[in-house]
Order: structure tokens, then sequence, then C-alpha cells
């Protein structure tokens, strides 16, 4: 295959994951996904998820790599400078899910455990914690940074950023407009003094300091989370043993399946059977789980990175521990509150660390 062909292809897979993921995303999908089985939009982000994370490893068995077309090269304090801003971006998108985000409600975990379980359905609360106070989608800035700067640029890893932050622009000016649909008037003052993508530094430099939203209760007990990052290194040591210091060919990518699902059931029986419950409130409980879980999954990966950088020079391939996070984020979060169900169905009321009713909002897709 040609070089043109083989960009023309890479650009047909990047731009192929954008256009399922924003049409399984819209209002009139989950209008009728809704009608015809009562599935809600949090629980339908499962779906979309899943779908991700086998549209990626799919698409990951059919990349036409180019390694012999070298786009720029950098070397010296540049080089060095574009890996720090790469590392940091990346650092900082995990940073982003752990600290800034729910991970069981953006993914729809918390949702399906409360389905399986026949508990009480999660509300999707809006925070302005650490960068959303100033931005409303900071995942969707780390993209420039994680794909854009690397230190040495060929022709298919260029295609693959300047596609996907194309559609990171647009996919993200079309998940405001959904929100604004669903909830402007709570949703719209937010809007009027944060940036989509980047801050606005001169139209708003307090950001959302003086909108009342409510208070992450996620990392309330810090120490709570510490067997997620125990589970986690042991889990990018398996990682590295069983994948080597990267997965790039089709059946390196049915490795990184197998080894996700053999990760979120090792989460799942050890962080299940370690945690206990701190709240009378299920919904609390599955928020302290899944962020148990998230830093269990971030670490993993990171961990494997980090090994196979020390070992190899380089780190795994975005394709190989992109779907490795996400499996077991989602279903450690599953597998942990499965295993834990019926010690946390029989813990007694600790009204003292009960949390507060938060306000009712609309649920944005």
């Amino acid at each position: 295959m040609d070089l043109t062909t083989a960009l023309v292809v890479d650009a047909l897979l990047v731009a192929g994951f954008g256009v399922q993921h924003s049409v399984l995303a819209t209002l009139r999908v989950k209008r009728v996904v809704k009608a015809r089985t009562r599935m809600e939009s949090l629980a339908w982000r499962s779906v979309e998820s899943l779908s991700n994370v086998v549209y990626i490893l799919i698409a990951a068995s059919l990349w036409q790599h180019t390694p012999d077309a070298v786009v720029w090269e950098t070397s010296g304090a540049l080089m060095y400078g574009l890996y720090a801003v790469t590392v940091v971006s990346w650092l900082w998108y995990w940073q982003l899910h752990l600290f800034e985000y729910d991970c069981g409600l953006a993914f729809g975990s918390t949702t399906l455990v409360s389905q399986v379980t026949n508990s009480p359905g999660p509300k999707l609360i809006p925070w302005k914690v650490g960068s959303r106070r100033w931005i409303r989608f900071p995942v969707h800035t780390a993209f420039f940074g994680m794909f854009l700067l690397l230190p040495t640029m060929t022709a298919d890893l260029l295609v693959l950023g300047v596609v996907l932050n194309v559609y990171n622009v647009i996919g993200s000016i079309l998940y405001d407009k959904r929100l604004l649909a669903l909830s402007a008037k709570s949703y719209q003052p937010y809007v009027d003094v944060t940036g989509l993508i980047f801050p606005p530094v001169y139209r708003a430099p307090r950001g959302a300091a003086d909108v009342t939203m409510p208070k992450p209760a996620h990392w309330r007990s810090p120490a709570a989370h510490l067997p997620g990052l125990v589970v986690g290194i042991g889990l990018g040591a398996l990682y590295y043993a069983v994948l080597g210091g990267n997965a790039t060919t089709p059946l390196d990518m049915l490795k990184v399946a197998g080894v996700g699902l053999l990760g979120s059931l090792l989460t799942g029986l050890l962080l299940g059977a370690v945690l206990k419950p701190r709240s009378e409130d299920w919904g609390q409980r599955q928020t302290d789980l899944s962020t148990t879980v998230a830093l269990n999954a971030a670490v993993g990966v990171v961990t494997w990175a980090t090994i196979a950088w020390v070992q190899t020079g380089s780190a795994p391939s975005f394709a190989a521990f992109l779907p490795l996070w996400f499996t077991v984020q989602y279903l450690g979060h599953v597998f942990a509150a499965l295993t834990s169900k019926t010690k946390w169905a029989a813990a007694p009321v600790d009204a003292a660390v009960a949390p507060k009713a938060a306000p009712k909002t609309a649920q944005p897709a």
C-alpha cells in the first residue's frame, strides 16, 4: 500500500470513530432507545463507551503505520520540551478523570451497577472543580498536547492528531449544544463564564467562581482509595509481563482485550473484597468505589507505560492503553460492586458520614 492510500485509510478510521461516537450520543438516538428499552441516557453511556473501546481495538488492528514517513524529528532542548508537554498532557488527562470527573458516571458503570442490583439510579451533578472552573471540557483541551506535540511525528500519527482534534472541536460544540438543549436554565450561567476548550482569560478571568454549583464528594476520604493505587501498580507489572513494551498488531489488540478482562476481574475481586462501605447512601458508595477503581485503572496503564519506557525507550501505543484503561475502569467497577454487594448491603447505617442530598438537576446526555 502506498503512502497516500495508507494515510487516507488512517484518516477514515479516525473519522469513523467520531461518526459512531456522535451518532450514538445524539438525543434522537437516546429518545428512541428509551422508548424501546426504557434505558435512561446515563445508562446508554455504557453502550457508547463499549462501542468506543471495540472501535478503537478494530481501528488499531487496521491501522497503517508509516514509520519511515517522518514529518519532523526533534532533538536537544526542543525534544525534551515536547516530551515534557506530551507526558504532562497525558497525566493531566488521567488527573481530570480522577479528580475533576466521576468516572463511574461519565462512563455509565454506576448506572449499570444500579440497574443490576435494583438500586436507585445516579444523578449527574455538574462541578466547577479544578480546571472545570474555567473550561467546560478540559479533557478535550488535553487532546491537543497528547496527540499533536510528539517529539518525533510520523505521517500516520500526524493524520491521527489532526483528524482527531478536528473532531474534538466539532464534538465539543455538539456536546455543548446537547447540554443546553437539556438544561439551559442551570447550564447557561456556567457557559457564560467558561470556555468550551480554552479558558476565557480576558472575558471572564474568575471563571465560574461565582456560579453556585455542588461540591464533588468522590475524594472526601483520600486514604480510602489507597488500595486502588496498590492494585494498580500490580496491574501495570502484569500488563508488561503479558504485552511487553508495546502492542500494535491485530494479535496484540486481542491480547489487550484479554488482559483488560483479566485486569477487570482481578480489580473486582481484590478491591471488592478489601473496600468497606463508608456511607449509608448507595450513590455515595458507588462514587467512592468507582473513584478507587478509576485510580487503579489509571495507575495500571501509567505503570505499564513507565516500565515500557524504561525498558525499551518508548511508551506503548495510544490504541493499546486507552482501551485497556477504560475496560478496567468500567468492568472493574462493575465486578467490584458485585463482589462487595452482600457486605455493603449489610453495612450499618452511619448518619454521620451520609452526604447531604444533592440538588436535583437535569441529566445531561
